[in-house]
């Protein structure tokens, strides 16, 4: 097994870097294909999958033997890299790991999500079929279910769903073409579902700061500019603070369930599945098998920011009364990710369960004190922003934009 060669798209990803590490650290050889960016070339940015070893370099300066970075890029044909490359590539891989996607939620990035997800993934099943056998391996998303509530099971796939998002539009028409291909070639492919991923339940460490990451932000802003109010209020106005409403309301069912699973699973799980020929042409939900409500989620990341005017309330009861200059701001940034706060389906995980069973592989529960660790990482990194901006000054901007529309 660790004589075969495996090429990684996305390997610059957040779930990518870990199961690249792992592929790494259990002795493949790995071909990253990676993209040149703003942020460097493909050979630069390796940083963001292993970190720097001392004062030496990167893991790819010492062990370059097993390592090899590939400048491509999945939305071209041929994965962007030239014929010769290709041609080598296609007589040396034996598995590829495809991880690469556009997770975009807005629905102005629907061309690049196409590019990206539908006709990326149709590339890299093209490569699968050239010169000698591949299995692929594909990360999917347990979100292909769309708008629906019933219990969504692993083989299933095409219910006449509609769609919260392109993304999830885009990421379902990947794994339909992707199961049309691989019936008719008979590609040994095995689709890996996770649900919404969070950071690392060890460490705390992200490099998504999507999903919760958006709500917690914007809580953390909040508590920071009122803060900031009350103390100049207090020393201008003999100690009164400014009345703010007693609540800030969020529309959401709070029975509803937000089913996250840390990174670290997520990884383990994939590694441990795709090691099993049982797995071939089969599906996988890496979900939590016990995800928390939104009300319990709402209620710890409240105490994580130190934001506690926090209410979950139905759709009716938010529209009763007109929205406070906070809810519009709280509203208009987290706009893309609000669906999710309606419900969502129960995914069956049978198969994973199976495939696991014997392993000392679980998902862990979603906790305060986990909660506690994803947000204080995320403070930490200042919420995944490079350059710091002034809180006051940033929702002043903010508030300013929401009166303007």
């Amino acid at each position: 097994m660790k004589h075969k060669t495996i090429l990684i798209t996305g390997a610059t990803g957040f779930l990518g870097s870990y199961i690249t590490r792992e592929l790494f650290e259990a002795g493949f050889h790995l071909k990253l294909l990676i993209r040149n960016t703003a942020n460097g070339d493909a050979k630069e940015r390796i940083s963001d999958v292993f970190p720097p070893v001392g004062t030496t370099g990167c893991v790819r300066d010492a062990l370059s033997d097993r390592l090899e970075i590939i400048h491509g890029d999945i939305s071209l044909e041929f994965l962007g890299v030239t014929a010769q490359d290709y041609s080598r590539l296609s007589n040396v891989v034996d598995e590829i790991f495809h991880c690469a996607a556009e997770t975009q939620f807005y629905n102005e990035s629907a061309n690049s999500l196409v590019h990206t997800n539908v006709y990326g993934t149709e590339h890299v099943a093209q490569f699968c079929l050239t010169n000698k056998p591949k299995r692929l391996h594909y990360i999917s998303t347990a979100y292909v279910a769309g708008i629906r509530r019933d219990t969504v099971f692993e083989h299933e796939l095409e219910e006449r769903q509609t769609f919260k998002n392109n993304y999830e539009k885009s990421k379902f028409d990947a794994e339909r073409l992707l199961r049309k291909f691989v019936s008719h070639y008979n590609i040994p492919t095995t689709i890996y579902r996770p649900s919404i991923i969070a950071g690392d339940s060890g460490t705390g460490f992200t490099r998504n700061y999507d999903n919760i990451y958006v709500f917690g932000r914007g809580l953390d802003r909040l508590k920071n500019y009122e803060m900031g109010n009350n103390r100049g209020d207090r020393a201008g106005n003999g100690g009164n603070s400014i009345g703010y409403p007693p609540s800030l309301r969020i529309p959401g069912d709070k029975h509803a369930t937000i089913n996250l699973a840390p990174v670290d699973y997520v990884t383990q799980a994939i590694i441990a599945i795709s090691g099993q020929e049982e797995s071939i042409n089969r599906t996988f939900h890496i979900v939590n098998p016990s995800p928390p409500t939104l009300g319990e989620l709402a209620e710890w990341m409240a105490s994580a920011t130190g934001f506690h005017r926090l209410k979950i309330v139905s759709a009716y009861e938010f529209h009763i009364r007109p929205p406070t200059i906070q809810e519009k701001y709280f509203l208009l940034s987290t706009e893309a990710f609000q669906p999710y706060l309606f419900g969502e389906p129960y995914f069956d995980s049978t198969n994973t369960r199976n495939m696991l069973s014997g392993t000392a592989i679980e998902c862990p529960l979603i906790t305060q004190e986990l909660i506690n660790r994803f947000v204080q990482y995320a403070s930490d990194t200042n919420w995944g922003k490079k350059k710091h901006i002034e809180e006051k000054e940033w929702l002043h901007e903010q508030v300013d934009s929401i009166n303007v529309v």
